[in-house]
């Protein structure tokens, strides 16, 4: 009862910030830039902010050798596009991805998440060209077959390297990156703005076109069948010069519809679904309308028409100019998937599967921390409530109090809720007790024996830390009367002041520092210590109050 509680508490939270954190779309390409912000009311998406700037000379490796010009022109783009958010969905290129579906045998939550915090997982399922510390690895569950025993997980890995080449551009020009997402991902992300083509049971592929990404796209039930589609030096050259010819853009063509007909073949052949009738093209290329009527004849079979993620979405008069200035809005796919991302910072899509949700940047975690105090810091009071319902909760189940306990507690949280206007101090209060309270909750899953003598000590350790300088970060319940405390703090006056306030307590017969160590968080020096503290034990207690009693 109370971890479920406890499991829609957070479902709510994580769902509640991820509809809560906006982001901008920032899409780079060796040859443009664009961004894009939308906002959303009533399952109906605006554009809030769009923007573009082409590089002038573009090659396939400007974005490295010559970043600078990428952060000039991203800071301009920035400024004349009026974005305020800080917070950027960046993307990277197919080519810089690796992605694959794994099969795996059936496992839980918990082994699954034991299972990648080794490393011979990946090195036995995926085999990848160099040390696994040289990526950045997303992974989720897409699909358990219960029927089969087995599992299909989703792995998503890109090298640091290529990943820092954006983020350093992002960074440069201001912005604070908190997704990474792969091209093609991001581009299926905006078909969120066209319901229309998600309603049907038949699949959709997603092609992107240009001089220098070509990928093909399909999703089976949410596993994604992905292919890059080459195409020659030569081709790429051609495509760029806006002077090429009929019979040059037709041959480029029929080779690229050649190939792309061999994956729908191979994807058909491998899941043994429905055949695709429809092909969205997603192309900056300025001839675009010509290449689809070639596209058409050489795929007799399959409607193909150029994605416009912007039919269905509310476009502001101010940006329909920008909007409608390119030959086709296709070329905004990915900025506008981008954009449709949040940031999850409590965790929510670890109760949704799916493609929609991939984020390779690299220290996430860290992110995800800061996001999350920004969040408490607006909704303090919330929190507030939430631990004290989860407290009150647990509270009953250690004692055997009724239910209605529960009730008494709103009721003394309505009577607490004129501090509304002090709620920033509050706040810096309740996350230091609600951290001192997970802790206390972690240790009573070994604690199976005398919950009541155990609470009486939980209980004084967490009354004896002294303030928010000291926090607590495990309490480890090693069996007999001995337990070790793990915490972190800013200062060694705290550690002493806490290790004092622990000898005084009636069912504690000492406490000693047993480690203490310094590590860099954030920049600063925090003191990460262990204490060892040893109980009274039951027995001397009970032998106590007989005595008192006797007396």
């Amino acid at each position: 009862m109370f971890k479920k509680l406890i499991k829609a508490i957070v479902g709510y939270l994580s769902k509640l910030t991820v509809e809560q954190e906006d982001v901008v779309g920032v899409d780079i390409t060796p040859s443009c830039i664009r961004v894009a912000q939308l906002s959303s009311s009533k399952k109906k998406w605006s554009l809030a902010k769009l923007g573009y700037k082409y590089i002038d000379g573009a090659s396939s490796y400007s974005i490295i050798e010559n970043s600078d010009q990428y952060v000039n022109k991203l800071v301009q783009l920035i400024t004349a596009s009026k974005i305020k958010t800080k917070s950027a969905a960046v993307s990277i290129p197919v080519s810089s991805a690796i992605i694959k579906v794994v099969l795996l045998p059936l496992m839980s939550d918990e082994e699954l998440k034991v299972a990648v915090a080794s490393d011979s997982l990946w090195e036995n399922a995926v085999q990848l060209a160099d040390n696994l510390d040289e990526y950045s690895i997303f992974w989720q569950v897409l699909k358990r077959d219960t029927a089969e025993n087995q599992m299909h997980l989703l792995f998503v890995a890109s090298k640091l390297d290529d990943i820092d080449h954006y983020l350093n551009i992002v960074r440069q020009a201001g912005l604070n990156p908190v997704v990474v997402d792969v091209r093609c991902f991001a581009t299926r992300n905006a078909l969120a703005l066209r319901p229309d083509l998600t309603k049907s049971s038949a699949p959709v592929a997603i092609v992107e076109f240009g001089a220098f990404e070509n990928y093909i796209l399909i999703l089976h039930q949410d596993s994604p069948f992905i292919s890059d589609i080459y195409l020659s030096e030569k081709d790429r050259n051609t495509l760029m010069d806006q002077d090429s010819t009929d019979e040059q853009m037709k041959g480029i063509s029929n080779r690229f519809t050649m190939q792309v007909s061999q994956m729908i073949s191979s994807y058909t052949a491998k899941y043994k679904t429905q055949a695709i009738d429809s092909l969205l093209i997603s192309s900056s290329m300025p001839n675009i309308d010509r290449t689809i009527v070639n596209f058409n004849e050489a795929l007799p079979n399959i409607n193909v028409d150029v994605f416009d993620p912007l039919m269905d979405s509310v476009v502001p008069e101010n940006l329909k100019e920008k909007s409608e200035a390119e030959l086709n809005s296709s070329i905004f796919s990915s900025a506008l998937g981008l954009a449709t991302r949040k940031l999850d910072v409590f965790g929510y899509y670890e109760y949704v599967t799916g493609t929609n949700n991939i984020n390779l940047l690299p220290n996430r975690e860290n992110v995800k921390s800061q996001e999350k105090m920004k969040f408490l810091s607006r909704w303090g009071v919330v929190v507030f409530a939430v631990i004290a319902i989860a407290f009150g909760i647990w509270n009953f189940l250690m004692n055997g109090k009724e239910v209605d306990r529960v009730d008494e507690l709103m009721v003394e949280y309505n009577v607490l809720e004129p501090v509304r206007n002090d709620k920033q101090m509050i706040l810096s209060e309740l996350l230091f007790k609600k951290d001192s309270l997970e802790s206390t909750l972690e240790a009573t899953n070994d604690l199976t024996s005398n919950q009541t003598h155990m609470y009486a000590v939980l209980m004084g350790i967490n009354t004896a830390v002294p303030g928010r300088s000291l926090k607590l970060t495990k309490i480890d319940y090693k069996g007999g009367n001995e337990i070790l405390i793990d915490g972190m703090s800013s200062d060694d006056t705290s550690i002493l002041e806490f290790i004092d306030n622990l000898a005084v307590i009636d069912v504690i017969e000492k406490a000693a520092l047993k480690t203490m160590s310094v590590k860099k968080v954030s920049n600063q020096d925090v003191k990460s210590f262990i204490v060892k503290v040893v109980m009274v034990q039951q027995e001397t207690i009970d032998s106590r109050e007989e005595v008192s009693d006797g007396d």
